[in-house]
């Protein structure tokens, strides 16, 4: 029959029947689509089976549990215990070259294996000493490896043995093994089924059917600051170094009405002033900064936009009465390039002339941004601060 139970029948059931039934509580291997329904992920139950250094030659294995799964899909998993400690022997380095050893927990079961035999070991499979070793494969059986041992050339008990503290001579190659629904420690597995869980360094990683992806991406979830390139989703949002952004769709844009910026710049005494010559629209120095949010204004007179999306920008420049004839003007620059939209022209008049307005424009992080003055007299004329006059430079980040 090709549908098992595990104690419904009263006679009849097979070693192979209970194995694969029970395969149910496991974890799916889940390394393709062919493997995910009947073979199981092997490892060991965490905390067993630790490899201690015994002697020069010998070491012993722990204690614990595990799974190996067949090599064969039909034979399903075996679940093993080793009750008491094992000990290996490690037999005497070669001469010229070094070699590795392998040190594996398998299950030999003849009617599939023709082993021979029938039972489960921890064994060690000695290595093939070269210039360059590799570990040996794997024994007959079916095998899951739990360690390999570095063996220099020469190594014996008379020459120190292996030194099995030392760094490079043990690698650990088991990984732990979940029931179904556990969550798994990073291993480099792929997920066996949507929804299932595995421990990245302590944060969570859920499996959607194609790849891992981390807990703070699932509907609902704030990415933390650095976590997260692209969005999983049009409405997801990350924190994005303190501030609130959303994702579109297609770009991440900053949440409204979280992060207003501001900045306020004047300049407004009177030995701020600046003489400007005619002709040429010349950027003006503000050495009052009065708010800046985000550090973007290099002290003297360029701010440099920290955050993409469409700004206010109000701007004035008052003119001294140094003479009543041609244009005053104030222009905002944006990338070093006058905006039309935020130019302003007045004539001179007799006394004190403020230009400027406001306006609404587009820019992109880092890009300067200042405020130019033009006068078309035939002499240079100087700006005004003081006595209730400034000049000034103001930003509003308003959206994205």
């Amino acid at each position: 029959m090709t549908v098992r139970a595990a104690w419904l029948q009263s006679t009849g059931q097979t070693r192979e029947d209970t194995r694969l039934a029970l395969a149910a509580l496991l974890t799916p291997n889940g390394q393709s689509a062919a493997e995910t329904p009947l073979r199981s992920r092997p490892g060991i139950v965490p905390g067993g089976l630790v490899l201690t250094g015994t002697s020069a030659m010998q070491c012993s294995i722990g204690t614990g549990r595990a799974v190996i799964q067949g090599v064969d899909t039909a034979q399903g998993p075996y679940m093993l215990a080793v009750t008491a400690p094992e000990t290996l022997t490690v037999p005497d380095g070669d001469p010229q070259y070094g070699r590795i050893d392998l040190i594996e927990l398998a299950v030999l079961d003849d009617a599939y294996d023709r082993s021979g035999s029938t039972g489960a070991v921890i064994r060690l499979v000695k290595g093939t000493p070269a210039a360059a070793p590799v570990a040996p494969p794997s024994g007959p059986g079916s095998a899951f490896p739990l360690y390999t041992v570095s063996v220099p050339a020469g190594t014996s008990a008379g020459t120190g043995g292996v030194q099995w503290t030392s760094p490079g001579v043990v690698t650990t190659l088991h990984y732990p093994m979940t029931a179904l629904g556990g969550i798994i420690p990073t291993s480099g597995f792929k997920g066996a089924y949507v929804g299932q869980y595995r421990d990245v360094s302590g944060l969570l990683q859920r499996w959607d059917g194609t790849t891992w992806v981390s807990y703070a991406k699932p509907i609902g979830g704030i990415a933390p600051h650095g976590t997260m390139t692209t969005g999983a989703y049009t409405g997801q949002y990350r924190d994005n170094a303190g501030v609130l952004q959303r994702w579109d769709g297609s770009a991440w844009q900053y949440a409204e009405g979280t992060a207003k910026i501001l900045l306020a710049v004047t300049q407004w005494t009177a030995d701020q002033a600046q003489s400007i010559p005619s002709n040429a629209w010349t950027v003006i120095t503000m050495p009052k900064v009065e708010g800046d949010d985000a550090g973007g204004w290099n002290g003297t007179d360029t701010y440099v936009v920290p955050r993409t999306g469409w700004w206010r920008i109000s701007a004035q420049i008052t003119w001294a009465n140094d003479a009543q004839t041609g244009m005053r003007g104030a222009r905002v620059m944006a990338g070093g390039v006058g905006q039309s939209r935020m130019t302003w022209l007045t004539p001179a008049g007799n006394g004190a002339i403020s230009v400027g307005g406001q306006g609404l424009i587009k820019l992109t992080a880092g890009t300067p941004v200042q405020l130019a003055g033009f006068h078309n007299h035939t002499a240079a004329i100087k700006t005004l601060g003081g006595s209730g006059y400034a000049c000034t430079l103001t930003a509003e980040w308003l959206k994205a």
